[in-house]
């Protein structure tokens, strides 16, 4: 067989797989995880701190973990707000959010935005980074005012900084 051959047979797949289109992104799906993150709002004590909730990718659990190692009980720029409602504070009664956008970044991952209401006539707009793992959509990264670099990069700097200082 001819080289030229045998590299165009090792490509063929490739290039294959780069003709299909990417599948279709179920909104019914997004908007699940979405609720999961974002419907603890609607109640009066919010449940539990946003970085516990079951709506996070791999990676950015296992940073979580080690960003919570690293800080302990330590009150740091990244745990003093409700990463999902980007706020301190907020009237849960006039709590809401919609899906504003969604669009396919790659194969597998989508670029999300979001309006949050926090009440008092607060919106803010945040853009999610998501991806589909173990059948599911989950946050990958969260893009806000207060991270606008994303939560994984601010955790990535929280870790390099000594707690308590």
């Amino acid at each position: 067989m001819k080289p030229m051959r045998v590299v165009a047979l090792c490509l063929l797949p490739f290039v294959l797989a780069a003709g299909k289109p990417a599948p279709a992104v179920s909104e019914r799906a997004v908007d699940a995880t979405l609720s999961k993150a974002y419907g603890p709002y609607y109640k009066e004590n919010g449940g539990d701190s946003d970085w516990y909730r079951p709506v996070f990718s791999a990676s950015t659990k296992k940073l979580i973990r080690a960003w919570l190692k690293h800080n302990g009980d330590e009150l740091t720029g990244l745990s003093d707000y409700g990463w999902f409602c980007d706020c301190q504070d907020l009237d849960w009664k006039s709590f809401s959010w919609k899906r504003t956008g969604l669009s396919v970044i790659a194969p597998g991952q989508i670029e999300v935005t979001v309006k949050v209401n926090v009440g008092w006539d607060s919106v803010v707009e945040q853009r999610l980074v998501m991806v589909r793992e173990g059948g599911r959509w989950v946050i990958d990264d969260l893009f806000s005012d207060s991270a606008p670099q994303g939560i994984k990069a601010a955790m990535q700097q929280e870790l390099t900084e000594v707690p308590g200082s």
